[in-house]
């Protein structure tokens, strides 16, 4: 699932075309998330790739660690978390897209 599947296209006022903004959901801490300290070259793409087998919800991992700098790219020694029970996460965001 991509997070701009449900992206929609609108029209302002002007007849200018734009995207509509996609919401995600606030992801607390849970006793299954798991903690990972990053190596060199990890990035949110490649840990959703492994944890999750799509690299699509690489924004899942990024959103739990707080990091809405950007940048895809982890820092080598810091300890991340990955929240494995998703299912309520996608929910969420499948909610907050209608």
């Amino acid at each position: 699932m991509s997070r701009y599947d449900n992206n929609t296209l609108l029209r302002d006022e002007n007849g200018l075309q734009y995207l509509n903004r996609t919401e995600y959901p606030v992801i607390p801490v849970q006793d299954s998330d798991l903690l990972i300290i990053a190596k060199f070259g990890d990035s949110f793409i490649n840990l959703a790739q492994t944890y999750y087998n799509d690299v699509n919800l690489w924004w899942i991992i990024s959103r739990a660690n707080n990091q809405n700098n950007g940048s895809i790219k982890l820092k080598p020694g810091q300890e991340y978390r990955i929240p494995t029970d998703i299912s309520l996460i996608l929910a969420e965001f499948e909610e907050l897209n209608r």
